[in-house]
């Protein structure tokens, strides 16, 4: 017998068993890292694998999750397949570090009794009250119905995890369904409110075990680490089918150790952050909590007033919209509309507008319960971030459009693109941004106003201005780059601002395509009514009419050139002004309001005259011949025509040139005078060909078919309308296409095929609907006299 002083003398008198226990733990340790690694991996702490591993000790409580964390091991590193029964024939052998007894529980070597069996089972029924509404998110429930099925088999317990934004049902979510399930989970329900967001500091795990522990029917030992008391737990969770609901998580790491290791057990999570490597490391399910859609909003709000609702469906909706998407929002609104039960809802509706007043929306929806406070809410989330990240969340709040790219956000934030990628996606794991698509974000909008109130709040004196202004400068000079690819021949006055980051873009498509992301955004920006961006907005403007004369965004087209004429004007910029206000002619004209268009045209022509500007003076002569032509007035239009063709020719504008020849054909074509007509859209078809001018050639085909249709050569004025139309797919102009395929129904009925007019005349008002212009009307009034003895109105351009 090996003498006591002998520390390998015990280990030489083991049994085989327990040596090749003792050596597969090694192997296992080996695998996972080492005694740090195992410890990490599995809560059980590295003394326990280091006794086990040098043969000192059979591990007992701590083995369910030493065993779990082997199991994941490769057997063919390990040499084990079966951990439990190796370990149980190590401990039926003699346990050389105790002479006499025997390891294995219940086989004493000296006849003395079992130890006593572990205490009986507890079962906790931790969750608190459920809400008395809980509406929508049904796919939300059948994810965690699919997720979280105690019979699903596997390994691993299975663990889901509800992430979004705050105030957006996350918790509401997560006790529902609990409670909905409770009774899959016959050995209980943990519950815990990690307090990761909110006051005061996020709940320790070892708190949260201790309580756990009693919970169940076990009395943790004092002292004991939270390594220990996770062990101790999941070996008393050992065979249970328990669900765990940890709600309101801070990180990843608050959650390692509070994680069930049974296959038969479940977690559900609920959290601000995205938690990724919960999913790498567990598997976890991501379960995102989106903002409620308007119907669901709506559905919360008549839950809670009830037939009030009903009475008032246009009021209500109005009030679940004030929510922006937020469950909590929309909960405060319906709850305050609640509590006046003699009110109508238009009236609390009113109650609401209170922006003009100097009181947020924000201050509206407050509440003395912090839980409750929107504002309060979204604090806990901002609290969480480093400065970096919260400053720039506050510079976003100064955003004046409801999405934007990383580019503007650096603008906006004052760093290169690169970091304010990084910035933006740490904000999206937090949910306070979120991803509307590639490279695109979004603040929602009750986190719009707070993020705005901080800037007003926190930001240092000037530094909102600037960061407005290089945002302004940023969409000027991405403006000036589409402008430029949509059209090349327009005249383009040099920037007030310096060179960017930006890069250009590959084509006409890509500007196309970032003018119709960004249209709402650049209008909002022109809008910004601060005097130090006055000469960025008015060439923002400028910038952007090309891209709204070519899709006959109208609505947009007035705002944006509205906005930059006030700009324009308070800035003393005369030259700007007459370009604003001669640019803001044409979306009148194009609106139908030629009395007001003609105004702004003389103005802008006294403007240009004013400075010397002959071009400008021209361009106002050809607008105001469009006028005067629409009212019949055609020896004026003629005039005027060919006034400004004459300043063009010597000029040498050949674009110009272009457009002023197709006016005067179109009061010739008005004026019946058909053969001088076509001369003149010959010459200007050819200039445009020539200088590629898509969007003119167009125009200029749909004058040529009117005025050949007019002289009875219908299948050439078929030809027109086609070319047309072809010119039209060319530049993106699904206006000039309506227009073009209008034509060739024009043909069609005055040929005698009224069902081949009928189909061209509804697939032009389909397009000119969508658009939403009023040319839709004449192409309506042509479907209705189909079929009468009754010529088709005529085409006006």
């Amino acid at each position: 017998m090996p003498t006591t002083n002998d520390p390998t003398g015990p280990w030489r008198a083991a049994g085989p068993a327990r040596r090749r226990f003792a050596d597969a733990l090694r192997r296992g340790v080996d695998e996972l890292g080492g005694d740090r690694a195992a410890e990490a991996a599995s809560g059980v702490g590295k003394a326990s694998w280091y006794d086990a591993k040098t043969g000192r000790s059979i591990p007992d409580l701590t083995w369910p999750a030493m065993r779990l964390t082997l199991q994941r091991l490769p057997p063919a590193r390990t040499g084990v397949r079966d951990w439990d029964a190796l370990r149980d024939a190590a401990r039926a052998e003699p346990d050389p570090w105790r002479p006499g007894r025997m390891s294995a529980a219940g086989r004493p070597a000296t006849g003395r009794a079992a130890p006593p069996p572990l205490p009986s089972w507890s079962v906790p029924r931790q969750l608190p009250p459920a809400g008395s509404i809980f509406t929508a998110r049904r796919a939300e429930l059948a994810a965690l119905d699919r997720v979280l099925r105690p019979e699903r088999g596997g390994a691993a317990p299975a663990v889901a995890a509800v992430v979004g934004p705050p105030g957006v049902g996350k918790t509401a979510l997560a006790i529902s369904w609990a409670h909905r399930a409770a009774a899959r989970y016959p050995d209980g329900v943990l519950h815990t409110d990690l307090r990761g967001f909110g006051p005061g500091q996020p709940v320790e795990p070892e708190v949260v075990l201790s309580g756990w522990l009693r919970a169940v029917g076990r009395q943790p030992d004092p002292g004991l680490g939270p390594e220990h008391l996770a062990a101790l737990l999941r070996t008393a969770l050992t065979g249970r089918r328990v669900l765990i609901v940890l709600d309101n998580a801070a990180t990843e790491q608050q959650l390692r150790l509070l994680l069930p290791a049974e296959p038969g057990a479940a977690a559900l999570i609920t959290s601000r952050h995205g938690l990724p490597g919960l999913a790498i490391e567990h598997g976890a399910e991501i379960v995102p909590l989106e903002p409620f859609t308007g119907a669901e909003s709506l559905g919360l709000l008549r839950d809670v007033v009830g037939l009030r609702a009903v009475r008032e469906p246009g009021a209500a909706a109005a009030l679940a919209e004030l929510g922006g998407g937020l469950p909590l929002a929309v909960r405060i609104i319906a709850a305050d509309a609640r509590r006046q039960p003699a009110e109508p809802l238009s009236a609390v509706l009113a109650s609401f507008a209170v922006e003009a007043s100097g009181e947020s929306r924000l201050d509206r929806l407050g509440s003395d319960d912090p839980r409750s406070d929107p504002r309060t809410v979204f604090s806990w989330s901002v609290g969480r971030l480093d400065e970096a990240a919260a400053a720039a969340f506050r510079r976003l709040g100064l955003h004046p459009g409801d999405s934007f790219d990383p580019w503007a956000a650096a603008a906006l934030i004052g760093t290169p693109v690169e970091a304010a990628r990084r910035v933006l996606r740490g904000l999206h794991r937090a949910h306070l941004v979120a991803a509307t698509g590639v490279e695109r974000y979004r603040l929602h909008d009750l986190l719009h106003v707070y993020a705005a109130e901080l800037a007003d709040r926190h930001e240092p004196p000037g530094a909102a201005a600037a960061a407005r202004e290089q945002l302004l400068s940023h969409y000027l000079r991405r403006a000036r780059q589409a402008d430029l690819l949509v059209e090349p021949y327009r005249y383009h006055p040099p920037l007030p601002v310096a060179e960017g980051p930006e890069p250009p873009f590959p084509d006409r498509a890509a500007a196309l395509a970032w003018l119709d992301r960004e249209c709402a955004t650049l209008v909002a920006v022109c809008r910004l009514d601060a005097a130090e961006l006055d000469p960025l907005r008015w060439r923002l403007a400028y910038e952007m009419k090309g891209y709204l004369f070519l899709t006959k965004r109208t609505p947009e087209f007035l705002a944006a050139h509205r906005a930059a004429l006030a700009a324009a004007e308070r800035s003393g910029d005369r030259l700007g002004e007459a370009m604003t206000r001669s640019n803001l002619g044409v979306a009148l004209h194009e609106n139908g309001d030629d009395g007001a268009a003609l105004l702004q045209y003389e103005l802008a022509g006294e403007g240009f005259a004013a400075a010397g500007d002959l071009h400008g003076v021209s361009n106002t002569l050809g607008h105001r011949a469009t006028v005067h032509r629409r009212r019949g007035e055609l020896a004026e239009a003629q005039r005027l025509g060919e006034e400004a063709l004459t300043y063009y020719r010597r000029a040498g504008a050949e674009r110009y040139v272009a457009i002023a020849l197709r006016g005067i054909a179109s009061t010739e074509v008005a004026a019946g005078r058909f053969a001088a007509a076509e001369r003149h859209l010959a010459e200007s078809l050819e200039l445009c060909a020539r200088l590629g001018l898509y969007m003119d050639a167009a125009r200029a085909w749909q004058t040529l078919g009117r005025a050949l249709l007019a002289l009875r050569r219908p299948e050439d004025g078929a030809a027109a309308f086609g070319s047309a139309i072809e010119a039209a797919r060319s530049c993106g102009s699904r206006f000039e296409e309506a227009l073009g395929l209008r034509g060739l129904g024009d043909v069609a009925a005055a040929t005698g095929d009224p069902a081949a007019a009928r189909t061209r005349w509804q697939a032009a008002l389909a397009m000119l609907e969508e658009l939403g212009s009023p040319r839709a009307t004449e192409v309506a009034a042509a479907l209705d006299l189909l079929g009468a003895a009754v010529t088709p109105p005529p085409a006006d351009r």
